[in-house]
């Protein structure tokens, strides 16, 4: 089916991919490999794009409903669209159909999932790299099939996210704290906001030093070691910085999605907050997901630095006072009412902003990682999913009047070309 000609708007230029029943020959680890030529395509364009697992109850022809999962993409412009279509049907077994927009459903709850702990460490092991024999998708897509959810992934190419996973690999070797002393708290946050805005490593110096030697790597633990390996393949592939929601009508639902996401022993998928809100749907906008540079650099301290701040003003002007805690005589009793109000008012300030400005880890993701949740199946035939029809072949015709008119030539019936 050819595309629609053009986009119905900003930000809606959707196309569905639907499997072919003969991409069912091909084993999960062929899948992937063919779908992350497809990521770095995409990365080649430095383009945001969106990606839509979406488990729905769709009518047939048997006058009932049944249960399908059907996935589909959303691309920065019309060019985009159509040279990714392209890309898409040339590498991958499948029938891309145009004018299709996922967004029509309606959810209860959103849930934003966040990174457990720092994206230099993986999701995937570097075992798991190697001997890739089924695709994670089927698990995530068995997982989604009737329950009336929809995952939705948002990425953009970022080769900027490698200067944290150096850093990384440069603490690790030198094993350095990442939340001791003064030039951690004030210093390497200025240091790291001035680094990423200017699109550089800001601790470039300081892996050199790191390659040089300086730093011994008989002084590193075996676990220490296998984290730095694997932040290293990491590092050598494409990585794109991520934002991925899960919509669904109870929690219940959502969870489910959360835990057939990709995990190991270095990383999982945690959801860092929760939406509840009556019939939500996706964001009808594309826009660029985040690496929270700003917020945990500086957004993630006010806590403690607001609180300490209002003590500090509330001291100079003489409405609190620690020392007067300790002094019994009652004339400062209504003194000490004072301090107990500020003290309640900095405690509560504290809680507040520990809440929304609480440290966030970014979801960046290397092409192979992303491939276990941007891809498609691998087993179809025993999946829900949408399936799209098979080409009549060209070639094959093509073929067939050739021989035709050779026959003709000759003087043959067309009966007789066998």
């Amino acid at each position: 089916m050819d595309l629609v000609a053009g986009c119905s708007g900003r930000g809606d230029c959707w196309v569905e991919v639907r499997p072919l029943i003969t991409s069912e020959v091909e084993t999960g680890k062929f899948t992937l490999a063919l779908f992350i030529s497809v990521l770095d395509a995409l990365h080649s364009l430095g383009k945001p794009f969106r990606f839509f697992i979406v488990a729905s109850r769709d009518s047939w022809g048997g006058g009932g409903e049944r249960s399908l999962v059907r996935f589909f993409f959303e691309f920065f412009d019309e060019q985009t669209r159509v040279q990714m279509s392209n890309v898409i049907r040339a590498v991958l077994d499948v029938e891309v159909v145009g004018g299709a927009n996922p967004l029509k459903h309606r959810y209860c709850f959103c849930a934003d999932l966040s990174l457990a702990k720092n994206y230099a460490l993986p999701i995937m092991f570097s075992g798991q790299h190697q001997e890739l024999l089924v695709n994670l998708v089927d698990r995530l897509v068995a997982s989604m099939a009737g329950l009336g959810v929809c995952l939705e992934v948002t990425a953009k190419a970022d080769p900027n996210a490698a200067g944290d996973i150096q850093k990384f690999v440069y603490d690790k070797l030198s094993n350095k704290s990442s939340s001791s002393g003064i030039s951690t708290l004030f210093l390497d946050p200025l240091t790291d906001l001035v680094g990423a805005g200017l699109g550089k490593n800001p601790q470039g110096e300081t892996s050199t030093a790191a390659k040089s030697g300086r730093f011994g790597q008989n002084r590193v633990d075996s676990w220490s070691r296998e984290l730095i390996k694997n932040a290293e393949l990491k590092l050598a592939s494409n990585l794109f910085t991520c934002q991925i929601l899960v919509f669904g009508n109870s929690l219940q639902s959502v969870q489910a999605v959360k835990n057939a996401l990709p995990a190991a022993p270095t990383n999982r998928f945690r959801i860092f907050k929760t939406t509840k809100k009556p019939w939500q749907s996706p964001a009808t906008v594309l826009h660029e997901p985040s690496r929270y540079v700003v917020h945990n650099s500086i957004l993630c301290r006010l806590w403690w630095a607001v609180p300490l701040s209002i003590l500090l003003l509330a001291w100079f002007f003489g409405l609190f006072s620690p020392l007067r805690f300790v002094s019994s005589s009652g004339s400062l009793f209504s003194s000490v009412v004072v301090d107990v109000g500020v003290l309640g008012l900095v405690v509560f300030v504290a809680v507040c902003l520990f809440v929304v400005f609480r440290r966030r880890n970014a979801v960046v993701l290397s092409a192979q990682e992303l491939s276990q949740i941007v891809g498609l199946p691998a087993a179809i035939a025993k999946l829900p999913v949408a399936l799209g029809k098979v080409p009549v072949s060209r070639m094959q015709l093509g073929q067939e009047q050739t021989q035709e008119q050779d026959n003709n030539s000759k003087g043959l019936p067309a009966s007789e070309e066998d």
